[in-house]
């Protein structure tokens, strides 16, 4: 087996057959001349056909085993892309040493495949039971603002209109009426801002370059760092949940950057072309050492951002490194 380590399956298997044959050749050729083909004595029936019928025995017998050999590490690797498939995650090929170099480039794919999905598997779990906590968290903030704000200016405004039906003249009345406005129009502006967080109605009537200008205006009123826009490439619609996506997408980098990078300049900018649309979100802050298999604060935003992007077939690129700022790059087909 160690002449048969170089070579191919293919040509192991004709290798193994050439022998046999040859090997089979040679014996019958020795079995017709001696018992069959004798000069003097004449044929040995008696004696030739239990060697022909035992050689062809041990010939498939031989044939059998090294066949059995030179395929073992296919039935293997069969075996366990079968196993893995059917949900057993520690199903791994084994590595035969006698085995062509094709078959072990694809027994290695398939077990680093494997390492792969396991591990991002278990990156989906984690993330799952942080987006869990985190929706929790919103829910639980949306209440408090709810019954903090709205819910407060509410009962402020019920309780002033029960004084009003107190109250004996018209001029009375009028002069209750403005902080009553007050507090109805600051409790419309504080569910107006908890709609537009959960999802702003300008994408849905305007698209997706609106949405970020307007998200753009908003987030120049409470952070120091100011933005630059070249989203004219967004104005065309985009079919599907694709504007959402990249929507979310953009509002997570525009997160990234009020939180972590401390940046006095960002830009947002967009490029198409027939086949892709691109989105571009970077700023001049901290930076950092980007990987996707981390799963802080950060990373889980940037893990979200990819696997929304898969979602619809497109890709996440992130370009950074600590004090040389941060570039985040969505790219989606729009080919149909």
């Amino acid at each position: 087996m160690r002449y048969l380590q170089g070579m191919s399956l293919l040509y192991r298997l004709v290798a193994v057959s050439t022998i046999a044959t040859a090997a089979m050749a040679v014996f019958a050729f020795w079995v017709t001349t001696e018992h069959i083909a004798a000069p003097h004595s004449g044929p040995h029936w008696n004696v030739a056909i239990p060697l022909v019928t035992g050689g062809l025995v041990v010939t498939l017998v031989i044939v059998f085993a090294l066949t059995r050999a030179v395929l073992r590490p296919v039935e293997e690797l069969e075996r366990s892309i079968v196993a893995f498939g059917e949900g057993n995650a520690a199903a791994r090929a084994r590595q035969y040493p006698f085995t062509d170099a094709q078959l072990t480039r694809l027994t290695l794919a398939f077990n680093h495949m494997a390492d792969q999905l396991v591990e991002k598997q278990a990156k989906l779990t984690e993330m799952s039971s942080r987006v869990i906590a985190a929706q929790e968290d919103e829910r639980r903030r949306l209440s408090r603002e709810l019954h903090d704000d709205a819910g407060q200016n509410l009962t402020s405004i019920l309780l002033g209109l029960k004084r009003l039906e107190t109250l004996g003249s018209l001029e009375e009345v009028r002069e209750k009426l403005p902080p009553l406005r007050g507090q109805l129009s600051a409790a419309l502006d504080g569910m107006r801002s908890l709609a537009w967080r959960l999802r702003p109605s300008v994408l849905d009537d305007l698209g997706l370059a609106a949405a970020v200008r307007s998200s753009v205006a908003e987030f120049e009123t409470v952070t120091p760092t100011k933005v630059r826009l070249d989203v004219e490439a967004l104005e065309a619609r985009i079919p599907g949940d694709s504007e959402i996506v990249l929507y979310r997408v953009f509002q997570e980098a525009m997160t990234n950057v009020a939180r972590h990078a401390h940046a006095a300049t960002a830009r947002v900018s967009a490029a198409r072309n027939d086949h892709v649309l691109r989105l571009t979100v970077e700023d001049d802050g901290a930076g950092f050492a980007p990987a996707l298999n981390s799963l802080g604060e950060r990373g889980i935003g940037l893990f979200g951002m990819a696997e929304r992007l898969a979602l619809i077939g497109g890709v996440l690129e992130i370009r950074s490194a600590p004090g040389q700022g941060t570039t985040i790059v969505a790219e989606i087909p729009i080919d149909g």
